[in-house]
């Protein structure tokens, strides 16, 4: 009687390649998932051990201000006003801005204010997570929906402040952005000359100290929208002299997102 021994069927190369795959997927996730048991991440704002993707607690995101829905269209001032019809803003009714729209959704007080100080000031680069987040936010406004960027513009530091500090934090943040919305981001502009502080400067001061403040790095012609980027919004003269600069390129129209409005 003559038995016949069977050979095992060979498996596909690629069944067991994509086997492999996903055996190395599924212990990447268990592996990651231990570690963030054991070593969670910590809140930036309380220091308190999380368990989220956020660098938030719940309870610290409870405290970021919005900005009232009663806002300028343009500038994201506040309005006195809660009449749809009244729209007279104080900030920008008497000039007319370069830039479309100036977008922000958090006020600059509290947690925000602390954030952006200490990335700032004090050269503290890892809460640009934070801050990515806080500015994923305002990217998902309306007056954003839809539109092709050509690229994300960041706002340039005089040579010598970025020196001094080390980094521009609107170049950081425009690469935030750029990652988010898939466009890739130009440093087109530079700063001429090195503006005083405007930290305690007031609206006509402010807009004056920032007259020609911008150029372009290179002659160049440009065509298409582009997004402006910075931390805070206060009255819009910076980012309207940097979107003056654009449009006179040949920028078809300019935007600008910032993290907070002060």
């Amino acid at each position: 009687m003559n038995h016949h021994h069977q050979c095992p069927k060979k498996i596909p190369s690629k069944h067991l390649s994509d086997f492999c795959a996903f055996l190395a997927d599924e212990s990447k996730k268990i592996f990651f998932t231990l570690v963030e048991l054991f070593y969670p991440s910590h809140c930036d704002g309380c220091g308190e051990a999380i368990f989220e993707k956020s660098r938030l607690c719940a309870d610290c995101s409870k405290t970021l201000t919005l900005l009232s829905k009663n806002t300028c269209p343009i500038c994201s001032y506040h309005l006195n006003s809660s009449n749809e019809i009244d729209t007279y803003c104080e900030n920008c009714a008497d000039r007319q801005l370069n830039f479309i729209a100036g977008v922000s959704t958090f006020s600059y007080q509290g947690l925000v204010r602390k954030f952006i100080s200490q990335f700032k000031y004090r050269g503290d680069q890892s809460l640009i997570k934070v801050l990515g987040e806080l500015l994923s936010v305002t990217l998902q406004d309306e007056r954003l929906a839809g539109i092709h960027f050509q690229a994300i513009v960041p706002v340039p530091l005089h040579r010598n402040r970025e020196r001094e500090r080390g980094f521009n934090q609107a170049r950081l943040l425009a690469n935030k952005a750029g990652a988010l919305l898939g466009c890739h981001v130009q440093d087109l502009l530079f700063r001429r000359e090195p503006t005083v502080n405007q930290v305690h400067s007031d609206r006509s001061e402010r807009i004056k100290n920032l007259k020609g403040a911008f150029k372009l790095k290179k002659n160049i012609p440009l065509s298409g929208n582009y997004l402006l980027i910075d931390d805070v919004l206060t009255t819009g003269a910076t980012l309207d002299e940097c979107a003056e600069v654009l449009r006179r390129a040949g920028a078809d129209g300019v935007w600008a997102a910032t993290v907070a409005r002060s």
